[in-house]
């Protein structure tokens, strides 16, 4: 996207570390003038003069965020952060979700996916698995990110007794060591026969902006294609979002060829006024259309899918939930599984890497710059999209990804098939999930600025 330097520049001072490295009032007025050209509610930050430009940087940051907006946010580490966007992060190499436990504050991770070769796989931890306690020490909501985020412990491992209405230690112990992890969110692809026509099947993670993941999913489009497939069934179910670019060559990969061939538009982009006046004043013809949609790029190896049915779950945000009203003007489209996250806009990301943001130091912010509608102008779905086949998600008895057995790919494929859904209730259990943070970075839709 442009960057409007000048502007975003103009209360940049020299750099004046103080005992934390950085001189705050310098970070801070930096954030104050971004936000106040790029912040999609810029016109609801507080006056200048009720700021405290000494505050800690996210302290400062938050103070300027409107009151509806849960989702942009700040780091005080750029270069982990720009590494967790590309799918390079230093971890583990699992995806939790976190749970509270019997009506207690206790919390227990539950394991949705293992990138294969990572520290957590060769370990042996696998999807469905629960991790009971880090290092000997329980979780609690007080500390349970902090243990989660250790680059070096021993996870407890345990299962859940339905009778008894507990959870037992197995005794297993698991020790792993955090590494830089080659995150490819091609998880697993697979091809059904239903009725004598073959189904695709394919589990995506994340939207990284690392491009160089793109190989592995054309290979999978491109088996796809040689099988004649027409109906795909996209797992999203724990996909939080993440790059815009990503999300273009997916929909790209699916999308019928007539539209890839059109350059049909994915989305629209809404601006503050602010950004609207510059790019209207000062972009012509395509510099400004860039600026305000995005089409459908090209792909070789476009599948020409006719029938999209994505899996879906409260942890399906941003990226992913474009992906799907994207579409839905130009394919046959249904979700199966339960409600979305509901998060229709997209942000920048400013770090130091940035013309006119130098003084941010080792600062990253990610405020929301804009939302999102389809061609035909579905946005603000706050409480996220509505599936046309309600089926729960049953983490407690995980099947792998791409298993038939799995309740969500068997409902699809009885849809498929044009078959009653395969009823079977979830497990009943005394465990209530902990609502993933609206500002993780997984539950965002990144626009890198050119």
């Amino acid at each position: 996207m442009l960057v409007i330097a000048a502007m975003a520049a103009a209360a940049c001072k020299d750099k004046n570390d103080d005992h934390e490295g950085y001189d705050r009032e310098t970070v801070n007025s930096c954030i104050y003038e971004i936000m106040g050209t790029y912040y999609l509610w810029n016109n609801q930050m507080p006056q200048q003069r009720r700021l405290k430009f000494s505050d800690k940087p996210d302290a400062f940051f938050e103070s300027l965020l409107y009151s509806d907006d849960p989702w942009s946010f700040i780091s005080d580490d750029s270069k982990a952060t720009n590494a967790e966007l590309d799918g390079n992060p230093y971890s583990m190499g699992y995806s939790p979700q976190f749970w509270y436990y019997n009506g207690t504050d206790n919390v227990l991770i539950m394991v949705e996916f293992v990138y294969p070769g990572s520290p957590a796989d060769r370990a042996g931890l696998k999807r469905g698995d629960i991790i009971l306690d880090i290092d000997g020490e329980a979780m609690t909501p007080e500390n349970y990110h902090e243990l989660y985020s250790k680059t070096s412990a021993i996870y407890t491992l345990g299962t859940y007794n339905a009778e008894k209405n507990e959870l037992v230690d197995t005794d297993t112990k698991l020790k792993m060591e955090a590494e830089l992890v080659k995150a490819d969110p091609s998880l697993c692809d697979a091809i059904f026969n239903v009725g004598g026509k073959s189904v695709g099947y394919y589990a995506y993670g994340a939207f990284a902006s690392d491009t160089s993941y793109f190989a592995s999913m054309d290979d999978v489009f491109d088996r796809f294609k040689a099988a004649g497939v027409k109906d795909l069934i996209l797992d999203l179910r724990y996909n939080g979002g993440g790059s815009i670019i990503t999300a273009g060559h997916l929909a790209s990969a699916i999308a019928p060829a007539s539209v890839v061939s059109n350059h049909e538009i994915l989305v629209t982009y809404v601006y503050n006024s602010i950004l609207t006046k510059h790019f209207k004043t000062n972009l012509k013809g395509k510099e400004l259309e860039d600026e305000i949609l995005y089409r459908i790029p090209s792909n070789s190896h476009n599948a020409d899918i006719e029938n999209l049915y994505v899996l879906c779950t409260n942890n399906t945000a941003s990226a992913s939930e474009l992906i799907a009203i994207g579409l839905m003007p130009y394919m046959n489209v249904k979700l199966i599984g339960s409600n979305t996250f509901g998060k229709y806009t997209g942000m920048f990301i400013f770090d130091n890497e940035i013309e006119g943001c130098e003084d941010l130091d080792n600062w990253a912010i990610l405020p929301v710059c804009m939302k999102y509608a389809n061609a035909n102008g579905l946005t603000d779905f706050d409480k996220g999209l509505t599936p046309d086949y309600k089926v729960e998600d049953d983490l407690l008895n995980a099947y792998p990804f791409g298993d038939a057995n799995d309740p969500m790919i068997a409902a699809a494929l009885d849809v498929i098939g044009g078959l009653p859904l395969t009823s079977k209730a979830a497990s009943v259990h005394p465990f209530t999930a902990i609502k993933r943070d609206g500002s993780a970075i997984g539950n965002n839709l990144i626009i890198r600025m050119k």
